[in-house]
């Protein structure tokens, strides 16, 4: 009887490590998600800080629009700078498209372009 214990406790140990070790790796693999939206400006706002630029884009198709912050640059240790300068330029209405990418804090602008002015 006791033997059988040990033996299920040492089965139930070993799936458990088992399964935290392949959860960790896939953690290592996991690639950040990046997309591309097209879309208005529906509002413009600066961080608390105002270091940075936050905007809210409604794309086609979506019922509310998501927010979107300048990505940080390590080299600079602040905002992408001519990505901070073209979001500041762009006014609520304007037609803009950008590239993103989620940091796991919200979604990053990486690139960014006005299309039509309004």
């Amino acid at each position: 009887m006791f033997v059988r214990i040990v033996g299920l406790s040492c089965v139930a140990l070993g799936l458990f490590l088992c399964a935290t070790l392949d959860t960790s790796a896939q953690d290592k693999d996991k690639k950040k998600r990046t997309g591309t939206v097209t879309g208005e400006i529906k509002s413009s706002k600066a961080t608390p800080n105002g270091k940075n630029t936050i905007i809210e884009v409604l794309a086609p198709g979506e019922e509310k629009a998501r927010a979107y912050r300048v990505q940080y640059d390590p080299k600079v240790k602040g905002p992408i700078e001519s990505v901070l300068k073209a979001v500041r330029a762009a006014k609520v209405g304007d037609r803009v498209q950008l590239d993103w990418i989620d940091t796991g804090e919200g979604l990053a602008i990486t690139k960014f372009e006005v299309l039509t002015k309004k």
